[in-house]
């Protein structure tokens, strides 16, 4: 009997699930579709050229994550709103789910979806996950290391030219 339940305890941890979410979140939940529809997003935010995209560093999950530890619940609660209206919208106007369309078609139904309502949930939420998503790309480590490398002292040290030769020059 002992064996038969330590099994059972642990049988739905062997069981393999394809939708799975790649990020854990502990203040909100979204589903593996609108995972998709956010990496898309992503992608159209800050599509791949000859650096990484956004998506493909990540961002989209450093913005869910900036969401489900930072902003507080009634923001959470209009970030969920916002994306599930841009998730009921796209799939309307495009015929099929956001992540499905191509490129040229998702950047197209962005630029009419900001300009049809600047004020609804809707925009607010492309407002605010382009903003972490731009912030989570900026500060991933392939940008700050491949394309902005920090130079921490700019130019080369020089002890042996005196002060007045320095001051001279300027």
């Amino acid at each position: 009997m002992i064996w038969m339940g330590a099994g059972i305890a642990f049988l739905p941890s062997c069981v393999y699930k394809q939708d799975k979410l790649s990020i854990q979140l502990r203040n909100f939940q979204i589903n593996p579709d609108q995972e998709k529809l956010l990496f898309a997003l992503a992608n159209t935010i800050i599509p791949a050229t000859d650096t990484p995209g956004a998506a493909d560093l990540g961002a989209h999950l450093f913005a869910l994550k900036m969401v489900d530890d930072c902003l507080e619940q009634p923001a959470r609660e209009k970030f969920t709103e916002g994306l599930k209206a841009f998730q009921q919208q796209s799939a309307t106007q495009l015929g099929k789910s956001f992540a499905d369309a191509d490129q040229k078609a998702r950047s197209g139904f962005l630029e009419m979806a900001v300009k049809k309502e600047p004020d609804s949930a809707m925009a607010s939420f492309l407002q605010e996950f382009k903003r972490l998503v731009t912030r989570g790309y900026t500060q991933s480590e392939y940008v700050m290391t491949k394309l902005l490398p920090y130079k921490l002292v700019p130019g080369k040290y020089k002890s042996c030219i005196p002060f007045s030769e320095l001051t001279q020059k300027s």
